[in-house]
């Protein structure tokens, strides 16, 4: 039986899945300075994939985590990304398919599960993402296609607010192209782990 509780496990694993995508970003920033190339990005992928509910798994890369090669990925207003890749994960809970076919929830738990993800801190600055939950609900309702799950909302908040990390460069197409593989991975394993939950 799905209940309060249950949903409450549900968003704390959009919540520690959406710091470990955001941490990810952070780690593959650094990996992608020159003197780092030696790092292979997909042990990056690996390791937040195997366990989507440790944010600071990365850690155990042996990667130093040196603020001072972060540039503006330290600073408050990168700090926002977090919030819209939980905003991202809650708008498409009427969409998780692998979930919802063998425990379907109501319109009711829907809205309240969003509600519940909210409370960690949500945000969509300017409609970044394209989406919200109504529009999402009533394309499910109706079987319509989901909308493909990538990173081009990050793309467009990178060249929207980025400074250094809009630059056109080597370091930072690396970044971009890397964190548009990881979207689709951390998605496919959130979706994973919500099963998981509402089987116990």
């Amino acid at each position: 039986m799905i209940n309060e509780e249950t949903l409450k496990s549900v968003a704390e694993a959009v919540d520690k899945t959406s710091r470990s995508m955001f941490n990810a970003i952070k780690y593959i920033y650094i990996v992608s300075d020159e003197a780092f190339y030696n790092q292979n990005v997909k042990d990056i992928m690996k390791i937040g994939l195997n366990d989507i509910m440790n944010p600071d798994c990365y850690a155990n890369l042996g990667i130093p985590y040196d603020k001072s090669k972060l540039g503006e990925l330290e600073s408050e207003k990168f700090a926002e990304v977090v919030d819209i890749f939980r905003y991202t994960f809650a708008v498409r809970i009427p969409f998780m398919r692998n979930v919802m076919k063998k425990f379907p929830l109501k319109d009711s738990q829907i809205k309240q599960l969003y509600n519940i993800i909210s409370e960690y801190g949500i945000s969509n600055p300017e409609s970044i993402v394209e989406y919200d939950l109504k529009g999402m609900m009533n394309l499910a309702k109706h079987k319509k296609e989901e909308p493909v799950f990538d990173g081009s909302w990050f793309r467009r908040w990178v060249y929207t607010y980025g400074r250094e990390l809009s630059a056109i460069n080597n370091r930072n197409l690396f970044t971009l192209g890397s964190t548009d593989a990881m979207f689709p991975l951390f998605y496919s394993a959130l979706q994973d782990k919500m099963t998981e939950i509402l089987q116990e």
